[in-house]
Formats: structure tokens, C-alpha cells, sequence
């Protein structure tokens, strides 16, 4: 531990990269994770050193990291956790800015004790919690590796224990205020992606813990549709959308139609396409990993086996190898994968409903072809509307924005949202500090002035 979970240890700079975290170790990398999640060009909020105290609990399968400044505004956010990553991810996309601006900030591991290692399949500890890699654009398929996965190994970690992890770290994270400082004034949950699934949830579920939230690219998981349903087809169409070299446009119409953003294609032999980075361009693989993971997460009928070796890579380094083995261990077999009735009934005891009753802003970007806006931002703002909830939300949809920032470098004419997020947030504690209870329709935006 670098900082008891009781009595904390007081530091002269809470910023990234100046205040203490764990040791890197196989699976975590606490710096690794901030920086894969924020644009390199984005200006910090934080330009100048804050002092003050860190309380740190580092157990893997509970970790969390609280950090005070000195300077305290008597507030508190607290933010879920994206992908399985840990508590460390969210230090650059919000932890610069809560700090800056004097709150308290929070951040848990979803109680997920590691995201993934990338290893020999012969050595693997567990072959049904690892994926094996198809796609040798990193050459990993030629080199037999397996990328094992955190919540799968060496237990299934089930998203019920997310939603449960974060419930019980926010309490835990106003107690450690109140017991050493004072119980916060006002309480803000905060996420991206699988952290903002969490965020609604906490506000369906256990709304008296916060004041209110704001939710980036959230997971919607809904038993009639989620990315289960929509990654498979996306999985089946995009080898023969790489060999018609992006050009063929009625695939691109076909995923339309799923709900996908239309694809963007630039003059760039290393990143022609923005769908096939979430295919096969930039490891983990995000959609074809994602449907072997959560499959075999949710879906008790799901099944995955592969031989030795996993994979033989293709003379096209972006097309799936031959692989052999069982189940979701074949690219085939996820690119046909339906989900069974009994990981629908499984998704319906964790899926969202809507019913928020805690003020709720979102953003998505217009081109997310990975945790899509309208298989998700939408479909949740359709929820809520249905539950008669819209007066507590706001929905913002951010052009040019994608899932990950980071990709906004590879150009597409992308831009990243964490500055959309900060001005969501600004608007929250406005919109909290009016008492406003009116609906809001949904809004495309172009620069984050248009939200705050």
C-alpha cells in the first residue's frame, strides 16, 4: 500500500505523475492506464502543483485511490471505472480536472483484480479466460500469444459485482471524508464507457448517494439489444469490407442500419479506415475481443476452447487467421454469435431502466463506431423518456467525437471529448444548483462552449 486506507499519507502534488501509485505489475499498469484514455494534446486543468492527501486501498480485487486537496471545495466526485482497467485510469480523463477545480476525487477497479495479459497460450493459467488473438498487426498471432483477461481470470467478475463495487465505494469514499475531513457537501458520480454504465445505474438504483452525474459513451445494456447483438454483424461484414479496400458502400449502408455511424476512410495506408480500428488495426482487437470477453461473462451457453497454436495468421495482418478450437476461440464462430435466452434472462437482472431519479447529463461522439450512440446514448435517452424521467437528463451528442480519444490523433477529423465531458459537468452542478426539472431535447455539439 502507498497510502493507508484510514489515515492517508499527505503529498505535495496530487497530479498525475507526481503523486504516488502502485508498482506495474502483469495486468496493471496504473500510468499506462490514464494515458491510453486521454488525447496526449489535451491541455491538463491542472497546471499548477496540489498538495494534499491520498487514501489508498490496493487490494486487486477491491482496489480504490481517494485524493484530497488542501485547498478542498467540500465536494465529491466519484468516478466508475472504463473497460476493466484500474483505479488509476480515470487520474488524466478526470482526476486533473476534479483536483484543479478543488473536489475530492474517488476512483475504484470495479472490483476487477487486473485488465489483461498478454502471454504465450502454452502458459496461460486459464484457456477459456483467454482471447486468442487472430489479427497479426502487432504480430501477436505469429508469436502465439493470448491476451488473458482480468474478468475472467482466475474468477468471472459478474457486471452485478460492478454496479455493487461502485455502490459500496462511494459510501466507503464519503465515510473516509467525513472520518478525516468533513462529510461533503455535494456528491457527483462520474464515467466513461463501463464506468458510465455504472454512473446510471447509481443513479436508478441508489440514487440517494449522489447529487447527480454525468455519463461518457455508456454502456446500455438492455436484454432486447446491447453490443452483443450488434458486434457480431459488424465482425461477419468487416473482412470483405477490408478486401473491397473500404470501398464497399453497402456494407457500410448494412451497418448503418444496425446503428453505427457511417464509416471514414482517409488517403492514410496506416489508419484507412475508422472501423477498422475497433476491427483489427489497434490492439485489443476492441469489438471482436469484446464479444469473446462478454460473452463468456453473461452467457452461460458460451463456450471457448482453442489448440496449439490458437491461431496462423493471415497474409493480411488486418483479416482474421485460421484458428483452431471450440467455440468463441473461432473468429467465425463470434462473427455468428447470437445470444442465448439465458444470457438475455442473465443481462436483465443488471440492465438499465431509465428510471433515474438523480439529474443525469451525457455525451457521446456522433462518430463512436464501437459503443455506438444510437444502440446506446440514444437508446438510454429513449429509456429514461419512457420511465418519465427526461426532465432529469440532457443528452449531448459531440461532432467528431469517437469511443477513445487517443484515436483522434490518427486524424478522420475526430476530435477528443474530454473537454466536453468537463463542460458536462459544469453544467451539472449548474443544472443541480437551479433545481432545473425540465425536459431537454437532444443536441448535437461542435465545441464544448455549446454545452456549458
Amino acid at each position: 500500500m502507498i497510502a493507508d486506507a484510514a489515515t492517508g499519507e499527505h503529498v505535495s502534488d496530487l497530479r498525475f505523475g507526481f503523486a504516488p501509485v502502485p508498482a506495474k505489475r502483469p495486468g496493471f499498469d496504473p500510468a499506462g492506464d490514464a494515458r491510453a484514455l486521454l488525447l496526449a494534446t489535451t491541455v491538463t486543468p491542472a497546471a499548477t502543483p496540489i498538495p494534499g492527501r491520498i487514501y489508498t486501498n490496493d487490494d486487486p480485487s477491491d482496489a480504490s485511490v481517494i485524493r484530497v486537496p488542501d485547498a478542498w471545495n467540500g465536494s465529491l466526485i466519484v468516478a466508475g471505472t472504463p473497460a476493466t482497467r484500474s483505479a488509476y485510469a480515470n487520474d488524466l480523463i478526470w482526476g486533473e480536472f476534479a483536483l484543479a477545480r478543488g473536489y475530492a476525487f474517488a476512483s475504484g477497479n470495479k472490483g476487477v483484480p487486473y485488465n489483461a495479459v498478454v502471454e504465450a497460450a502454452s502458459a496461460t493459467p486459464a484457456q477459456r479466460a483467454a482471447y486468442p488473438i487472430p489479427f497479426d498487426a502487432a504480430g501477436f498471432t505469429s508469436k502465439g500469444l493470448v491476451i488473458r483477461l482480468g474478468l475472467l481470470e482466475p474468477k468471472p467478475v459478474p457486471i452485478e459485482t460492478w454496479n455493487e463495487s461502485y455502490r459500496r465505494f462511494v459510501v466507503r469514499a464519503k465515510d473516509v471524508l467525513k472520518t478525516n475531513h468533513a462529510a461533503p457537501k455535494r456528491t457527483y458520480a462520474v464515467g466513461l464507457s463501463n464506468g458510465g454504465a455504472q454512473v446510471r445505474t447509481l443513479l436508478e438504483r441508489w440514487p440517494e448517494l449522489v447529487d447527480g452525474g454525468v455519463e461518457w459513451s455508456g454502456v446500455y445494456w438492455s436484454p432486447e439489444m446491447n453490443f452483443l447483438d450488434y458486434f457480431p454483424p459488424f465482425l461477419k461484414l468487416m473482412p470483405e469490407y477490408i478486401r473491397s479496400a473500404y470501398r464497399d458502400t453497402t456494407i457500410v449502408d448494412k451497418l448503418a442500419r444496425l446503428g453505427f455511424p457511417r464509416d471514414i476512410t482517409q488517403a492514410d495506408p496506416t489508419h484507412p479506415s475508422l472501423y477498422g480500428e475497433y476491427y483489427s488495426n489497434v490492439p485489443p482487437y476492441y469489438s471482436d475481443l469484446t464479444v469473446y470477453a462478454y460473452a463468456l461473462l453473461v452467457d452461460p451457453k458460451a463456450t471457448a476452447s482453442y489448440g496449439a497454436p490458437p491461431c496462423v495468421a493471415d497474409a493480411n495482418p488486418r483479416l482474421p487467421g485460421a484458428c483452431t478450437g471450440t467455440g468463441l476461440a473461432l473468429p467465425a464462430n463470434r462473427a455468428n454469435y447470437v445470444l442465448s435466452a439465458e444470457g438475455r434472462a442473465a443481462i436483465k437482472r443488471f440492465a438499465h431502466t431509465g428510471a433515474i431519479e438523480r439529474p443525469l447529463i451525457s455525451i457521446a461522439g456522433t462518430r463512436d463506431a464501437f459503443i455506438t450512440p444510437e444502440n446506446n446514448a440514444v437508446a438510454y435517452a429513449r429509456a429514461i423518456g419512457g420511465a418519465k424521467k427526461a426532465a432529469l437528463h440532457q443528452l449531448f451528442l459531440v461532432e467528431g467525437g469517437t469511443h477513445v480519444d487517443t484515436f483522434a490523433a490518427f486524424g478522420y477529423g475526430l476530435q477528443a471529448q474530454a473537454p466536453f465531458a468537463w463542460a458536462a459537468f459544469d453544467r451539472l452542478v449548474a443544472t443541480i444548483g437551479k433545481g432545473e426539472r425540465t425536459p431537454h431535447p437532444t443536441r448535437t455539439v461542435k465545441v464544448p462552449g455549446e454545452i456549458a
